[in-house]
């Protein structure tokens, strides 16, 4: 029975986590969250829909069609978020995209390639940066004092123009943070690579305790370990390539089921809806589990604490009694049927 304590607990609680949306990769996920004390969670396409669109346009040669039929051609290239949205208010206006061929992704940053006029890139201001290419136009300066995301549009060190864009954070967000803070978490912190002005605003929205702004993909892991220094457990929930070394390096990874596949991979709980409620329902059920390994134990232990010393003999000298093979038999298996019993309530937990 005491073998089985822990094993049959936890089988039980990963049948439960299917039925609930939260895939479990091992039991070892499933004891560590319940001991999480920071969440660390990825803005773009984890705590946001990571359905953006398109809110602001400037083409700084005042041809706003050529401008985003070039943008829309290279961007066609990228399977993020704020590409897809820059490709579908291409679309909306009736624009073909500009054909673009040896086209190199910079992770994190943006994207390069060559049109028939020669290279061209997209990106953030840390590739406009590396691109030597100055963003000092008043027009561009406009939209960097906004809160939305800026991806700036470039020939070599020339910048032609940018697009602003934005993203709602999910219906769930919120609630979803909120229970967490309740539930006994400590601290929640966001990472995004947007500027500090983009991130503030989302996390004054979801009421986040610390904001990592205009970190890189490849700092995020070492984020990640700055946060565990502390002492303190860390899980980190993301979606992305980037955030994979991230998932990896937390005490807990979790990824969105519509993330990427690398992201999917190196985590240890995957949510099979994309939503943040699932992280709730993991954190019940791992605590829920810790709970019933510990009372497993009691029944595995409590047979043998009472059984063992009257087999012994220990009252024998006293009223005369001993512990015949047979009732030490029963007892033992009592004592498993106990623990089995225990842990199967577990897949009726309503998460």
């Amino acid at each position: 029975a005491i073998v089985i304590s822990v094993p049959a607990a936890i089988l039980s609680a990963l049948s439960a986590a299917a039925r609930g949306g939260v895939l479990f990769k091992g039991g070892g996920a499933l004891e560590t969250l319940a001991e999480v004390d920071i969440f660390a969670f990825d803005k773009t396409g984890t705590l946001t829909t990571g359905r953006a669109a398109v809110t602001r346009l400037v083409a700084l040669d005042g041809d706003q069609a050529g401008f985003l039929s070039l943008l829309s051609g290279l961007e066609a290239h990228s399977e993020h978020h704020i590409a897809a949205a820059i490709h579908r208010e291409a679309l909306a206006r009736d624009l073909q995209p500009v054909a673009v061929t040896d086209v190199n992704a910079r992770p994190g940053i943006g994207i390069e390639g060559r049109d028939a006029s020669g290279p061209v890139w997209a990106g953030n201001p840390y590739l406009a940066q590396a691109m030597g290419a100055p963003l000092d136009h008043p027009a561009l300066q406009s939209l960097a004092e906004g809160a939305d995301t800026v991806v700036y549009l470039g020939r070599g060190a020339q910048v032609l123009g940018a697009v602003t864009v934005a993203d709602a954070p999910r219906g769930s967000s919120a609630p979803a943070l909120a229970a967490l803070r309740k539930g006994g978490v400590r601290r929640i912190v966001m990472m995004t690579g947007d500027n500090e002005k983009t991130a503030e605003v989302v996390a004054k929205e979801l009421n986040i305790d610390q904001v990592l702004a205009g970190v890189l993909p490849k700092e995020k892991a070492a984020k990640v370990k700055e946060l565990q220094s502390t002492g303190k457990t860390v899980a980190m929930a993301g979606d992305g390539v980037n955030d994979a070394p991230a998932l990896a390096q937390a005490n807990v990874g979790i990824a969105m089921e519509s993330g990427t596949d690398i992201a999917i991979e190196s985590a240890d709980i995957t949510l099979l809806k994309g939503d943040l409620n699932g992280i709730l329902k993991a954190k019940k059920l791992s605590e829920a589990t810790m709970s019933n390994i510990r009372q497993n134990l009691f029944f595995a232990f409590i047979y043998n604490l009472l059984g063992v010393p009257i087999a012994a003999g220990v009252l024998f000298p006293f009223i005369g009694i001993l512990l015949s093979p047979m009732l030490a038999s029963l007892a033992m298996t009592f004592s498993s049927i106990s623990v089995i019993s225990n842990a199967l309530r577990l897949r009726n937990l309503k998460l």
